[in-house]
């Protein structure tokens, strides 16, 4: 693998936050910041919130580079809730690989063996639509009022 991947927790609340410029908070769920989504949808405890939910900071090259927060629906589907890459690590192709990456190396990364994957991105976030669908997520529908898309990986079955 070529990125780092470590369990978010208070500590990166910070770093993290920095990354949550007006681009990032307009094109996320996130306009409170990173820390304050994490603590809305999960809770104050959200690091042990259960089995069914993972928020990780990747690293590059011992930086980090990227958050990610995720669920498993009971289907064994891959919920990708937010993602969020540095600032400056942004049109690098680092949205990509790392989508590629968590997809091939979910049992590892996350212990979840997945069925599927999918992601709701605001229509106007560009660079999130473009990285998601080079990691291979393909458009599936337009939310009824249209602020949000939502799209899907299926997981390649290797029995065939």
């Amino acid at each position: 693998m070529r990125y780092e991947w470590c369990d978010y927790s208070a500590d990166d609340a910070e770093t993290v936050d920095g990354w949550m410029d007006e681009d990032a908070r307009y094109d996320t769920g996130c306009d409170d910041g990173w820390d304050a989504y994490i603590t809305a949808m999960y809770g104050e405890d959200y690091i042990r919130v259960g089995e069914n939910f993972r928020c990780k900071v990747i690293f590059s090259e011992h930086q980090p580079i990227a958050a990610a927060a995720c669920y498993l629906a009971e289907d064994g589907t891959l919920c990708v809730s937010e993602f969020v890459v540095r600032p400056d690590g942004r049109g690098k192709g680092h949205g990509r690989t790392i989508l590629r990456e968590l997809l091939c190396h979910a049992d590892t990364i996350l212990g979840w063996k997945l069925r599927a994957a999918q992601a709701v991105i605001f229509p106007n976030n560009k660079a999130s639509i473009r990285a998601f669908e080079m990691a291979g997520f393909r458009f599936t529908h337009a939310h009824p009022d249209g602020d949000a898309w939502y799209y899907k990986y299926d997981i390649p079955n290797p029995d065939g």
